[in-house]
């Protein structure tokens, strides 16, 4: 008796397209590196050009014919051939960058997570880097999702942006995706969509529906982002400012968590009702191959501002604080894996001591 096979998931089809892309994408992409690479070659060619010809000018202008007309309309030949190819080259870089196609779909499977959560009756939710040239056949167990990558991410610290074309491909009894539901996902995890701008449309196909939700940039990271580089003092100053601030507004002052928090990067934080004064730092990079673990340790003087600000009331917001540490994401850093406080060598109800360790990959 023949064994029946699974019918092809549309999965499939979208990695035999990619396939497809990537016979040829490698030799595209260097030869638009190279033609990149070319430019400043050109244009310096041509900047030597011009210095030629101002010598030759400027001979005459001294009386000196070492130089003949030939020469003259060389050099100026010369100068007009070498701007036209670098202006050329500038084209040519362009259009090939152009013609390069996008194999990049890094937070395009970054944000499949987020999107298979909003739509959990989804039947698949494919991350790619194409747009799907065929419309899926089989919609009957539920909406097919397909996150196309607009373009290479760009990495920042530790953070991937890139544009986003979400399609749902569905039945019309199926539950439209909402992009309410996906900022609010995206939110909920440390990500942002600069300026907002994300927006929605349904088209209507031949018994089907497809909505579309175009996000122009989203900037996120992985649950323990890549970082290709060790964390430097500027980037782990940041942790040392929000850990300041988390601090004072876990103090409340009449029923506001956060009146006048004021704090910069590095430095310690005030509000109305309490401050938070870093007296103490340092920290320390580790890697156990590819994951690099930074210990962020930070000694702080904490004292009220207000009257009602006990030293006990001081020390319990500040203890409060530094729990909404947890998970936070810090650019060149990586994310808040432990928070932890310990006694500090100055014997005072005053003085916290607080350690923040966070995780990163290097590669």
């Amino acid at each position: 008796m023949a064994t029946k096979t699974a019918p092809k998931t549309f999965a499939f089809f979208i990695a035999d397209e990619e396939a497809e892309v990537m016979k040829t994408a490698p030799a595209l992409a260097e030869e638009a590196t190279e033609a990149k690479a070319l430019i400043s070659a050109r244009e310096e060619e041509h900047e030597d050009a011009q210095d030629h010809l101002s010598g030759i000018l400027g001979s005459f202008k001294r009386g000196n014919d070492t130089y003949s007309a030939a020469d003259l309309a060389e050099a100026r030949a010369a100068v007009e051939r070498a701007a036209l190819l670098a202006e050329g080259q500038k084209a040519k870089a362009n259009r090939l960058a152009k013609d390069a196609p996008n194999v990049d779909k890094s937070l395009s499977t970054l944000a499949a997570e987020a999107v298979a959560k909003v739509v959990p009756y989804a039947a698949e939710v494919i991350p790619s880097f194409l747009r799907p040239t065929e419309t899926p056949e089989n919609l009957a167990t539920g909406p097919i999702v397909v996150i196309t990558q607009d373009g290479k991410a760009k990495e920042r610290g530790g953070q991937l942006g890139a544009g986003l074309t979400i399609r749902s491909f569905r039945l019309p009894h199926f539950q439209q995706i909402d992009k309410r539901d996906l900022e609010e996902d995206f939110k909920a995890r440390g990500w942002f969509i600069p300026g907002d701008r994300i927006y929605q449309t349904t088209e209507r196909g031949d018994g089907f529906m497809v909505d579309v939700v175009k996000v122009q940039e989203l900037v996120a990271y992985a649950s323990t982002p890549v970082v290709p580089k060790d964390p430097s003092e500027s980037d782990v100053n940041p942790v040392i400012g929000t850990l300041s601030a988390e601090m004072v507004k876990a103090f409340p002052v009449q029923g506001d968590m956060t009146a006048g928090v004021s704090f910069q990067p590095g430095n310690g934080a005030n509000s109305v009702g309490m401050s938070a004064k870093p007296r103490a730092r340092r920290f320390t990079a580790t890697k156990n191959g590819t994951e690099r673990r930074t210990v962020v340790k930070v000694e702080y003087e904490v004292s009220g501002n207000i009257p009602s600000a006990t030293e006990g009331a001081v020390l319990r917001a500040a203890t409060d604080g530094v729990k909404a540490m947890s998970g936070k994401f810090f650019p060149g850093v990586g994310v808040v894996d432990k928070v932890s406080t310990f006694a500090t060598k100055v014997d005072s109800p005053k003085y916290l001591g607080v350690r923040v360790e966070l995780v990163s990959k290097t590669a």
